[in-house]
Protein backbone atom coordinates (compact mmCIF):
# COMPACT_ATOMS: atom_id res chain seq x y z
CA UNK A 1 0.00 0.00 0.00
CA UNK A 2 0.94 3.47 -0.91
CA UNK A 3 1.29 6.20 1.91
CA UNK A 4 -0.86 9.35 0.52
CA UNK A 5 -0.09 12.31 -0.02
CA UNK A 6 -1.56 13.79 3.35
CA UNK A 7 0.31 11.00 5.36
CA UNK A 8 3.76 11.64 3.74
CA UNK A 9 3.02 15.40 4.35
CA UNK A 10 2.30 14.85 8.21
CA UNK A 11 5.34 12.98 8.67
CA UNK A 12 7.23 15.47 6.97
CA UNK A 13 6.19 17.88 9.75
CA UNK A 14 6.61 15.68 12.20
CA UNK A 15 10.39 15.24 11.53
CA UNK A 16 10.90 18.67 10.91
CA UNK A 17 9.10 19.87 14.69
CA UNK A 18 11.12 17.01 15.76
CA UNK A 19 14.00 17.77 14.51
CA UNK A 20 13.31 21.52 16.50
CA UNK A 21 12.23 20.33 19.61
CA UNK A 22 15.69 18.42 19.73
CA UNK A 23 17.64 21.44 19.61
CA UNK A 24 15.47 23.27 21.83
CA UNK A 25 15.52 20.77 24.43
CA UNK A 26 19.08 20.49 24.60
CA UNK A 27 19.73 24.19 24.48
CA UNK A 28 21.76 24.64 20.66
CA UNK A 29 18.77 26.17 18.36
CA UNK A 30 20.98 26.71 14.85
CA UNK A 31 19.37 29.55 13.28
CA UNK A 32 20.15 28.01 9.55
CA UNK A 33 18.14 24.54 10.66
CA UNK A 34 15.51 26.32 11.74
CA UNK A 35 15.08 28.21 9.26
CA UNK A 36 15.46 24.68 6.79
CA UNK A 37 12.85 23.43 8.95
CA UNK A 38 10.68 25.94 8.37
CA UNK A 39 11.19 26.34 4.87
CA UNK A 40 9.80 22.84 4.64
CA UNK A 41 7.17 23.44 7.05
CA UNK A 42 6.25 26.70 4.62
CA UNK A 43 5.92 24.40 1.96
CA UNK A 44 4.07 21.82 3.64
CA UNK A 45 1.29 24.27 5.01
CA UNK A 46 0.92 26.15 1.15
CA UNK A 47 0.45 22.10 0.08
CA UNK A 48 -1.99 21.80 2.52
CA UNK A 49 -4.05 25.07 2.18
CA UNK A 50 -4.19 24.30 -1.69
CA UNK A 51 -2.81 27.73 -2.82
CA UNK A 52 -0.14 26.24 -4.98
CA UNK A 53 -1.57 23.32 -6.90
CA UNK A 54 -0.52 24.60 -10.29
CA UNK A 55 2.97 24.64 -9.17
CA UNK A 56 2.92 21.76 -6.30
CA UNK A 57 6.24 19.73 -7.68
CA UNK A 58 8.46 23.32 -8.72
CA UNK A 59 7.53 24.32 -5.31
CA UNK A 60 8.39 21.37 -3.44
CA UNK A 61 11.63 20.96 -5.81
CA UNK A 62 12.21 24.74 -4.86
CA UNK A 63 11.57 24.18 -1.00
CA UNK A 64 13.96 20.88 -0.73
CA UNK A 65 16.57 22.36 -2.57
CA UNK A 66 16.50 25.52 -0.15
CA UNK A 67 16.23 23.17 2.65
CA UNK A 68 19.33 21.47 1.66
CA UNK A 69 21.46 24.62 1.02
CA UNK A 70 20.50 26.02 4.62
CA UNK A 71 21.88 22.97 6.01
CA UNK A 72 25.37 22.89 3.79
CA UNK A 73 26.12 26.31 4.86
CA UNK A 74 25.00 25.12 8.53
CA UNK A 75 27.76 22.10 8.15
CA UNK A 76 30.22 24.44 6.24
CA UNK A 77 29.76 27.22 9.29
CA UNK A 78 29.69 24.78 12.20
CA UNK A 79 31.79 21.58 10.71
CA UNK A 80 30.98 17.83 10.60
CA UNK A 81 31.01 17.45 14.05
CA UNK A 82 29.70 18.85 17.24
CA UNK A 83 32.20 20.22 20.11
CA UNK A 84 28.89 20.41 22.48
CA UNK A 85 28.86 16.46 22.22
CA UNK A 86 32.56 15.81 22.40
CA UNK A 87 33.48 16.50 19.22
CA UNK A 88 30.89 13.16 17.71
CA UNK A 89 29.80 13.47 14.17
CA UNK A 90 26.43 15.14 13.43
CA UNK A 91 24.78 11.73 12.55
CA UNK A 92 21.13 12.97 14.17
CA UNK A 93 21.55 15.89 11.48
CA UNK A 94 22.14 13.06 8.64
CA UNK A 95 19.26 11.04 9.68
CA UNK A 96 16.99 14.04 9.79
CA UNK A 97 18.27 14.99 6.43
CA UNK A 98 18.36 11.88 4.93
CA UNK A 99 14.58 11.32 6.28
CA UNK A 100 13.21 14.34 5.19
CA UNK A 101 15.02 13.77 1.34
CA UNK A 102 13.36 10.53 1.05
CA UNK A 103 10.18 11.75 2.09
CA UNK A 104 9.71 14.86 0.21
CA UNK A 105 10.98 13.28 -2.73
CA UNK A 106 8.40 10.77 -2.71
CA UNK A 107 5.64 13.26 -1.54
CA UNK A 108 6.88 15.15 -4.60
CA UNK A 109 6.15 11.85 -7.06
CA UNK A 110 2.87 11.28 -5.58
CA UNK A 111 1.91 14.76 -5.98
CA UNK A 112 2.63 13.66 -9.85
CA UNK A 113 -0.48 11.97 -9.98
CA UNK A 114 -2.91 14.74 -8.64
CA UNK A 115 -5.27 15.94 -11.02
CA UNK A 116 -5.71 19.51 -12.35
CA UNK A 117 -8.20 20.47 -9.86
CA UNK A 118 -5.36 19.82 -6.97
CA UNK A 119 -7.42 16.93 -5.57
CA UNK A 120 -5.35 13.39 -5.46
CA UNK A 121 -5.51 10.28 -3.42
CA UNK A 122 -5.03 10.92 0.58
CA UNK A 123 -6.33 15.12 0.56
CA UNK A 124 -10.21 15.92 1.32
CA UNK A 125 -12.11 17.43 -0.76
Amino acid sequence: MKPTPTILAVTIALVQLFDIAIHAATDQLEPLRVASNVVILLWLALLASRKISAYKGQTGVASTGVYLLLNALFLVQAGFTNPVQGGAVRWMLFLLIATTLVLAVWLIARLGTIDEKGMGPGFAK
